[in-house]
């Protein structure tokens, strides 16, 4: 079982609090059972601040008949699930022009706000948003994360690269693939038990159709969404084919590409779009598809445990959407945010991820072998001898310890990579 009072320090928290002392709107916004609820709560971050749940009859009643009367008395104001109550919005946008005070509102939603065309025109230069994703692998193990990726936007050159290094690779307490079978949703992810695991995504998809997607948009083949989802977990970390989804899901394209977008605006995947820059190559341009919680695309996939996962013939790409989601997170965190897209030629060669930080791009191939060789690195010899920002390329990887695999290109264990 799982105790359900762990709370776990979440990499966002230190900007939250920050950011709470500059805007009048900060957003937190994300799947729902990520933690939101518990990290706005949490101190520091809740103290002094009065909390209201659009979940209450009560309070939306009065977001509905008198949104002004919930501010009136009250400093600083956490508004959780405010997608429930959308015209709400126009009272928290009237009350921050009369007076633009920082902390004044935090709003939490399980709807990518910034999709939703209406919220985010009515919070126009008076909000930040922020998006809490599944925890990850870090959070879980109580960790640091993003040091040894910051090494390698800062430095320039491989040997600078490994000198600069943590000098040990961490050993964590689940194994990788336990970790990626089991996702970042806290409840089961915190949880030893693979029946209750089992049973709280089961209790999570049936909610998830039953309830939040009917507030965001109506579904009228509840079915096929369904089936939907299930080809979407199963295609996770490939590029994205809404014509071959549609036509396995029994749904007209048009139809199925609305699906997907719902599926984005809650959170359950994400588009990682692609490389924009054309250097004289014929560029793919389909974005590739995440799912957003292994666990949750594993469970939708039938796939029951680790073992199973790992003797798949698809394990390289449930590892790729594992250290996707967890770039996507990392680039998050960084001011400015940074870009993280795929590439891939007509011709076939691909890399997994590029890290854009402006002035250089960072090519990142991950793959299943602890023994990476010469013959891993086609793609990334291809991005490199395309892009001159490009000066070196990882392969990310099991591997024990890290190994520069020629002048260009080293490989990084994935414990190192996404523990430290």
């Amino acid at each position: 079982m799982v105790d359900l009072h762990t709370i776990k320090p979440r990499l966002q928290s230190p900007i939250l609090a920050q950011v709470l002392t500059q805007y009048p709107v900060v957003v937190v916004h994300g799947a729902r059972q990520t933690g939101k609820t518990t990290l706005v709560q949490g101190s520091p971050i809740g103290q002094g601040r009065t909390f209201l749940s659009l979940d209450d009859f009560d309070v939306r009643d009065v977001a509905q008949s008198d949104p002004t009367a919930l501010f009136i008395g009250r400093d600083c104001i956490t508004l959780d699930e405010i997608q429930r109550q959308p015209d709400l919005l126009l009272a928290i946008k009237a009350d921050v022009d009369r007076q633009r005070q920082p902390g004044r509102f935090l709003l939490t939603g399980s709807a990518n706000l910034l999709l939703m065309e209406r919220v985010a025109d009515t919070l126009a230069g008076r909000a930040v948003y922020f998006s809490i994703p599944p925890l990850t692998w870090a959070e879980i193990e109580e960790r640091g994360y993003g040091q040894t990726l910051d090494i390698l936007i800062e430095q320039e050159t491989i040997d600078q690269v490994v000198c600069a290094l943590p000098a040990s690779v961490p050993d964590p307490n689940r194994p990788l693939q336990e970790a990626v079978r089991a996702g970042g949703y806290p409840v089961p992810a915190l949880a030893a038990d693979a029946g209750f695991r089992a049973r709280w995504f089961d209790g999570y998809v049936q909610t998830y159709l039953e309830r939040d997607l009917r507030q965001l948009s109506a579904i009228d083949q509840l079915m096929e969404f369904r089936r939907l989802m299930q080809l979407c977990a199963l295609q996770n970390g490939r590029l994205l084919n809404t014509a071959s989804l549609a036509a396995d899901a029994g749904l007209a394209a048009a139809t199925a590409r609305r699906y997907i977008n719902l599926l984005e605006t809650s959170f359950q995947v994400t588009r990682v779009p692609a490389y924009a820059v054309n250097r004289g190559k014929r560029l793919v341009k389909a974005p590739k598809l995440l799912w957003t919680d292994t666990g949750l695309a594993a469970h939708l996939a039938g796939i029951a445990d680790s073992d199973s996962l790992v003797r798949g013939r698809e394990w390289g790409f449930w590892l790729e959407n594992w250290v996707g989601n967890h770039l996507l997170v990392w680039a998050g965190l960084r001011v400015p945010r940074l870009n993280i897209t795929h590439w891939r030629t007509s011709n076939g060669r691909e890399v997994d991820f590029v890290i854009e930080t402006g002035r250089r791009l960072i090519p990142v191939e991950v793959k299943a072998t602890p023994r990476p060789s010469s013959r891993d690195l086609a793609g990334l010899n291809a991005f490199l001898d395309t892009y001159e920002a490009a000066s070196f390329g990882v392969v990310a990887c099991p591997c024990p310890a890290p190994k520069v695999l020629s002048s260009r290109v080293i490989a990084l264990p994935l414990n190192l990579l996404l523990l430290c």
